[in-house]
């Protein structure tokens, strides 16, 4: 029988503080669009950081209530490179279908899956320690920031049809017929 040698001299990381100090095989990797209700730590995934319309409110997706298929699908797309690039989840998820080839987004939303809740009721997980959290409602507030806007313009429905002007500056003259 031939000897079995160890070819990985580096213990598996397990437990809390996995991915960090000696012997371990990478960095912890922390996610996007993750979070927890503030009120319960429920898990959720944060498909919209604002409804349109409705600054203070944010839609999400209480993971725990998925049948196991479809949370495992979705928890593989979340950290998925297209949707850690997203900006909103949602969009990233109305182009993804399950295993059973339903679309994830519409599924989610016919099924009753997505809830809305106040942006300072979730808070944004990235990381082990206090600086790892956020309220949404104060992300929002930085990400406005950093675009040069704020949380309500963020919030504008893009399909809501264009305000009109009353003013013609740019009318032409025409000559008054005889």
């Amino acid at each position: 029988m031939a000897n079995l040698m160890n070819v990985n001299d580096q213990a598996m990381p397990m437990g809390a503080d996995s991915g960090a100090g000696e012997g371990a095989t990478g960095p912890k990797r922390h996610f996007k669009h993750i979070g927890e209700l503030v009120d319960g730590g429920a898990k959720v995934v944060i498909m919209y950081r604002t409804v349109p319309g409705e600054p203070n409110n944010c839609l999400v997706v209480g993971t725990k209530f998925l049948p196991d298929l479809y949370h495992n699908s979705l928890m593989k797309a979340v950290e998925s490179e297209g949707g850690q690039s997203a900006d909103e989840f949602a969009d990233f998820a109305s182009r993804q279908t399950f295993p059973d080839g339903t679309n994830m987004l519409a599924m989610m939303h016919n099924d009753n899956y997505i809830k809305k809740f106040k942006t300072n009721e979730i808070m944004v997980t990235f990381g082990n320690t206090a600086e790892g959290r956020i309220l949404l409602n104060k992300l929002n507030e930085m990400v406005a920031k950093e675009k040069g806007t704020t949380v309500k313009d963020m919030a504008a429905d893009p399909d809501a049809p264009a305000e009109k002007t009353t003013k013609k500056a740019d009318a032409k003259k025409t000559p008054a017929k005889k």
